[in-house]
């Protein structure tokens, strides 16, 4: 069976000379890569068949001895067509039209830092903030947050709320002391009113140095990165973890039977070793 040919982008050949096979093209641009060798290389015309020429064994020649002429003739009578599909003519090459290409996987756009950290350090935070920044733990490989985290750490807490992510957190079965819950808004007078202070979370985040955050409902999300196109169940990359977005904790207390279809993803989706 004769072997399969792959055209490779000239800016991932080096990397598959040196043994490379698998990588992690989150946002398609490799995909794409890929994709443009591909038609630049289907557009160019075929070189013609160049037949080997056809030897004389000697008797009593070894099969091994054969095989190595007939292999010394056919690259030197295949040299100059070699010459000619590496170096193209520049009238030779057809790019297909920018509105034409369709890359293998669909790219998903990475998240811009559309709002950045505050450089102020915890104890110039605001008192509110202070008293959130006290309650984590420094590092922590797994960061928690919702919308109405900021009530549920100020005096407003919903026990609903508060027994469902216990049971969550509970079935996921983590190491002690590798959660903290860090909120996106601050809590006002009464149960409801909360205030976001994304530069103050993305801040507390850096410094926590998670390996996930999981975030809970597209408006804690949005609150600091506006241009997300994250949904339930998906994640990216962000500030060097991995962040997940899952349903609003209001809705798995509005609909309970949707609590384990979420633990079974996060057993999934977060790893860490005892």
């Amino acid at each position: 069976m004769a072997a399969s040919t792959v055209v490779l982008s000239e800016q991932i050949r080096p990397w598959h000379n040196a043994g490379l096979r698998f990588l992690f093209d989150e946002d398609g641009s490799i995909a794409q890569a890929m994709a443009d060798a591909q038609a630049v290389a289907s557009a160019q015309p075929s070189a013609p068949v160049v037949e080997p020429a056809s030897s004389t064994v000697a008797p009593g020649q070894s099969q091994a001895q054969q095989q190595y002429q007939q292999s010394v003739q056919q690259q030197t009578s295949q040299q100059p067509v070699q010459q000619v599909t590496q170096r193209p003519q520049a009238s030779q090459q057809r790019p297909v039209p920018q509105g034409q290409r369709q890359a293998a996987v669909p790219p998903r756009v990475m998240p811009s830092l559309v709002i950045h950290p505050t450089n102020k350090p915890p104890e110039e935070w605001p008192q509110q903030w202070q008293a959130y920044w006290s309650k984590v733990h420094v590092p922590s490989p797994v960061v928690w947050t919702y919308w109405s985290l900021g009530d549920d750490l100020s005096g407003h807490a919903d026990p609903k709320r508060r027994e469902v992510l216990k049971k969550l957190i509970a079935s996921l079965n983590l190491p002690r002391g590798t959660s903290s819950f860090w909120p996106v808004a601050a809590s006002g007078e009464s149960a409801g009113d909360l205030t976001a202070a994304p530069e103050i979370f993305l801040a507390g985040l850096r410094r926590l140095r998670p390996r996930y955050s999981v975030v809970f409902g597209s408006k804690a999300l949005k609150s600091f990165m506006p241009d997300s196109k994250l949904r339930p169940y998906l994640f990216t990359q962000f500030l060097g973890h991995r962040l997940i977005a899952l349903p609003d904790v209001d809705y798995l207390v509005k609909s309970p039977n949707m609590l384990a279809p979420v633990i079974a993803y996060l057993r999934t989706a977060i790893r860490l070793s005892r």
